[in-house]
């Protein structure tokens, strides 16, 4: 009694400490989110982890053969299109016009709508189940106005876009007040990501779009329509540069003070030339009726590299690194990033065209074991001994990491996280992170769920 009551006076008055951070999930609510006891902390030192770990050179130290190329770009060629053209885990979206059917679209939105209604989702206002709030985004989605057989139109993203499961900027929560978590936020498209537009809300200020990872509704906004054969031609460039950085500033002037907007890490630019300190590229803007016109834009030279890096173990770790403290938004809430979506960034530096989610994620690449509940920690352990570093992917329910290697025999991994939770006499204290991070696969032992190497499914090597 004596703990919680210490613990519920540090919830009332100590300034530093927030509520409501949610289990380390994608676009799946977390059900100990929202209870009592999940009284959050925030935690800016991990256990077991020395500054030098937060490094890539720790990592690239201890890997038997950091530089051996993994894959040729041909082989990615081929690991690319087994993942699209046999998995079905991401899409060529100018295949469409050959056996898109638009009345399959009537299924989709009406499961969508019907995934949220008397479900115990809360708006903004704290409203559960607002049949009001349905009502309208139902006109939005303007189901009437879906037309059987109608082509995709093209386009290309103009802004960073947020990608939504229902045609509204508002929000739904699975708990109240939970508002870090939009279970309408499917995801975000990055400027100059190619879409086909398959159809237009009523009010004309939504596109339900396809885009190669994901389907939803953005804002018309931020996307140009433009004729297919200009949208595949600009993605499908021989020449161009990939961001680098975690994120990378655009300009519209040779001087880079007139700000466009950024773009993450892993988004293409066709390069049309190379000054001393700036990669010059064509990026897309609006033109007159919301056309799409391509024109100069100025990207930093440290920011990009022309063509994809090369794929090893040091590239991998390098990059990996660059987004080490990058703060963590659920279904890139914020214009963040999620655990999936990290490694996602990460990989496609290399030209790894990963699924957006980690269900998906799961699925690609070889396994090298996988677990179900009875598997000991030891099994566990024995099957991480044989997997390399930076080229292996840890999946588990509603999270995935990239395994970094061993260290004194003990497994890590670098991932993007809300948090872990603990449990003290009772009461499941959340340890609020929301950026990317280094840990063991300790991290959680003492929780309702487990350790994160309890947790842990399958363990796949990207190759």
């Amino acid at each position: 009694m004596l703990l919680r009551h210490v613990i519920l006076l540090l919830l009332l008055f100590c300034p530093s400490i927030v509520l409501g951070a949610s289990q380390d999930s994608y676009l799946v609510p977390s059900p100990i989110r929202g209870l009592s006891a999940e009284r959050s902390l925030p935690d800016s030192q991990l256990p077991h982890i020395k500054p030098s770990m937060l490094t890539a050179g720790f990592w690239i130290a201890r890997h038997p053969s950091v530089d051996k190329i993994i894959m040729t770009p041909r082989q990615i060629d081929a690991f690319n299109a087994n993942i699209r053209d046999h998995l079905k885990l991401t899409k060529d979206i100018f295949s469409l016009v050959d056996h898109f059917q638009t009345e399959s679209l009537m299924d989709v939105f009406k499961r969508d709508i019907g995934s949220f209604t008397n479900k115990g989702y809360y708006t903004i206002k704290g409203i559960q189940d607002d049949n009001d709030f349905l009502d309208k985004v139902r006109n939005t989605m303007y189901l009437s106005g879906v037309v059987l057989g109608i082509e995709p139109r093209y386009g290309l993203v103009i802004h960073l876009a947020a990608q939504r499961v229902l045609p509204t900027v508002e929000g739904l929560y699975a708990h109240k007040g939970d508002i870090d978590f939009d279970e309408l936020q499917n995801s975000a498209l990055d400027v100059a990501s190619p879409v086909a537009i398959v159809h237009q809300s009523q009010d004309g200020k939504w596109y339900y779009v396809f885009s190669a990872l994901s389907d939803g509704w953005v804002q018309a906004d931020n996307v140009a329509i433009g004729d297919m054969n200009s949208v595949k031609n600009f993605m499908q460039t021989k020449d161009f540069v990939v961001i680098t950085s975690s994120k990378a500033d655009l300009f519209l002037d040779q001087q880079m003070t007139q700000f466009d907007d950024y773009a993450r890490m892993g988004v293409k630019f066709p390069l049309l030339e190379e000054n001393d300190n700036q990669w010059v590229v064509q990026i897309p803007v609006k033109g007159k009726d919301n056309q799409l016109q391509l024109v100069k834009g100025y990207i930093p030279k440290t920011q990009a590299h022309q063509g994809y890096l090369p794929y090893s173990a040091r590239t991998i770790y390098e990059q990996a690194f660059l987004m080490l403290d990058k703060p963590y938004g659920w279904g890139d809430m914020y214009g963040q990033q999620d655990c999936s979506r990290f490694l996602q960034m990460v990989y496609a530096t290399v030209g790894i065209e990963l699924p957006r989610d980690s269900r998906n994620q799961a699925q690609v690449g070889q396994e090298l074991a996988s677990f179900d509940e009875k598997a000991t920690n030891k099994e566990r352990l024995d099957s991480l001994r044989n997997a390399l570093g930076a080229l292996t992917i840890l999946p588990m329910k509603g999270h995935i990491m990239l395994y970094l290697g061993m260290a004194d025999g003990v497994p890590f991994a670098i991932h993007d996280t809300s948090g872990y939770s603990k449990l003290r006499h009772g009461i499941q204290i959340k340890y609020v992170l929301n950026r990317v991070v280094v840990s063991d696969l300790s991290l959680g032992e003492d929780s309702a769920k487990g350790s994160l190497l309890r947790r842990l499914s399958k363990i796949v090597g990207i190759q």
